[in-house]
């Protein structure tokens, strides 16, 4: 066994301990917390494919709607889900959701504490920004990477300033992997931009770095299975305004994202305050992010980011340097901190557990796939074609493929034309009831709460199954087998 020097400790760092568990246990909380959302069943068939096949598809089989070549520019994120969830199930899921808040938490502490930021500081600021990477993390999607690259970045910006301008070459192998993980690089791209180019102006970083930074950045993104076309891709695409998507809905609408957003502005304010003659390079970034995130709720992670990492540092000097202790702790109370530590792990681990055994379907949104619709479909031996709600299409295409095929899934973008999803929008707002005969469906689910589903009986469309948040309809009346109201949680992969 080896000697713990009591003597030798710190009297300034028994505090931390205090610290160092309670953010062990927020990040299991996170896991607590963690729930499937409508995407989560797509991204892990996406990936088992990919695994499957050993390539990338270029044509989408799950659709028969599906009008233009498939950009999965998330496939590399896909892999490692599907990775984890075939040799984990969904512990493996949760342990990249709490690897990647982790790992965020340890790089930002790391750098705010190199940057001279004092103890208690650096506390108040990991805490924020694990608020702000709960809105990212409590559901498993490919925007989890995203956080971390982030963190990754700016503490890349932050060293090439301070350090060595030689340190900008990293962002080439860092955006070479971010733009095959998720969208999230282009963030991080326009970052890249504004910083280059206030460093250049106000002569902090040589020129020759702060366009080696910009082009590296670009390069670093071609290194894709699309190269140039995916560059052309999120022009077409990417854009603020998505009105059917609630992440892309303007933050006054979340009243809880309104006090993170107020929270991440009282940093920056705070930093800026300290210092006054803050370089524009690091303002800008800033502003640039709480003026987008005001636009785009999904953004507002980003805002808190930023805002911790690069407004931070300018709190060095704030306060106290440590948690000061009036004398050296004893033995006793070293141990009564470590078993009070131990135990609120414990008992993080132990709900965290239950969400192991039981990721939650998001059940309680009026528009979360039914689990019961799933399995009146599998029960009649439904095939074919099925007209879908958008948040249905990646749950039918886990269930149902490949006797069913999906008309509109979550994909968007990456198959289906502004064509496709204008009919598609038009159809389940009543403006085209027409529209699910004209394209062949044999059935058609929707939400109860449409306004489309009170006038497909009247196009000849026959309900054969009325849950309490959806129903199916199929061109002819037949027999078919009921199926009783599922009891219990809802719980992924479901049905």
């Amino acid at each position: 066994m080896v000697a713990v020097d009591y003597a030798a400790m710190r009297t300034d760092r028994a505090p931390l301990f205090v610290f160092v568990f309670i953010f062990v246990a927020l990040l299991l909380v996170i896991a607590i917390g963690s729930r499937a959302d409508a995407d989560l069943w797509g991204h892990i068939r996406f990936g088992e494919d990919i695994l499957a096949s050993h390539q990338i598809a270029s044509r989408d089989p799950y659709s028969f709607t599906s009008d233009q070549a498939w950009t999965n520019h998330e496939w590399l994120a896909e892999v490692l889900m599907a990775f984890a969830y075939e040799r984990g199930g969904v512990a493996g899921l949760l342990l990249l959701s709490v690897g990647a808040g982790l790992a965020s938490l340890l790089i930002a502490g790391r750098f705010l504490s190199r940057a001279g930021v004092g103890d208690p500081v650096v506390v108040v600021l990991l805490l924020l920004l694990w608020c702000g990477l709960w809105y990212q993390l409590a559901v498993i999607r490919p925007q989890l990477f995203s956080t971390v690259l982030f963190v990754v970045l700016l503490t890349v910006l932050w060293n090439a300033e301070h350090r060595d301008p030689r340190r900008l070459l990293a962002v080439v192998p860092l955006f070479a992997v971010w733009a095959n993980l998720h969208g999230g690089w282009i963030v991080g791209l326009g970052v890249v931009g504004l910083w280059a180019v206030s460093a250049a102006v106000t002569r902090r970083v040589p020129l020759r770095w702060c366009g080696a930074a910009i082009m590296g950045a670009l390069c670093g993104s071609l290194a894709t299975p699309y190269g140039w076309r995916l560059w052309e891709f999120l022009w077409n695409t990417v854009g603020l305004g998505r009105a059917d998507i609630e992440d892309w809905q303007p933050i006054f609408k979340s009243p809880d994202h309104v006090v993170l957003w107020l929270a991440a502005l009282a940093i920056a304010v705070a930093g800026w305050w300290r210092r006054r003659a803050v370089p524009l390079h690091r303002v800008l970034p800033v502003l640039a992010l709480a003026a987008m995130s005001l636009k785009v709720v999904r953004l507002d992670t980003s805002f808190v980011i930023v805002s911790v990492m690069v407004m931070g540092p300018l709190l060095a000097g704030l306060g106290p340097s440590r948690f000061p202790l009036s004398r050296r702790p004893s033995r006793g109370e070293l141990m009564a901190v470590s078993v009070v530590g131990a135990f609120g792990l414990g008992v993080s681990m132990w709900f965290a557990g239950g969400t192991v055994r039981c990721l939650p379907i998001e059940a309680g949104r009026v528009y979360a796939p039914e689990a019961e619709a799933v399995l009146f479909a599998k029960r009649n031996h439904l095939g074919g074609r099925m007209l879908t709600w958008f948040d249905y299409g990646e749950y039918a295409i886990w269930h149902l493929s490949p006797q069913l095929k999906v008309s509109y899934d979550g994909r968007r973008e990456t198959v289906y034309s502004e064509r496709v999803r204008d009919y598609h929008q038009r159809f389940y707002f009543g403006q085209d009831p027409g529209y699910a005969r004209r394209i062949g469906a044999d059935y058609v689910w929707l939400p109860r709460q449409l306004p489309v589903v009170k006038q497909l009986p009247r196009e000849g469309w026959v309900p054969i199954f009325t849950g309490p948040r959806s129903v199916i309809f199929a061109r002819t009346a037949g027999h078919y087998v009921a199926v009783a109201p599922l009891q219990g949680p809802r719980c992924f992969p479901g049905p």
